[in-house]
């Protein structure tokens, strides 16, 4: 009887010991890196909102494409 409980004691163990490693490992994350939100500008000529890394600069005003600007260029002139 007592190797029974013993056992069973041991069984309980491992099984304690394994869930609690396994919840150890869901909860501990990898460090993921941060982005920062990147700054966004409305072009000039349509209003269309984009990252300032895409967007076109030209005469301190944001285009969003070459097309835009152009346009922009023609009607100024």
């Amino acid at each position: 009887m007592t190797k029974f409980l013993l056992l069973i004691g041991l069984v309980w163990f491992v099984w304690w010991a394994w869930r609690k490693s396994c919840t150890a490992r869901s909860t501990i994350r990898p460090p993921t890196e941060e982005l920062e939100a990147e700054r966004m500008v409305q072009c000039a000529h349509c209003g269309v909102n984009q990252p300032v890394s895409e967007s076109i600069l030209a005469n301190d005003r944001y285009y969003c494409c070459v097309a835009h600007l152009r346009e922009a260029q023609s009607d100024g002139t």
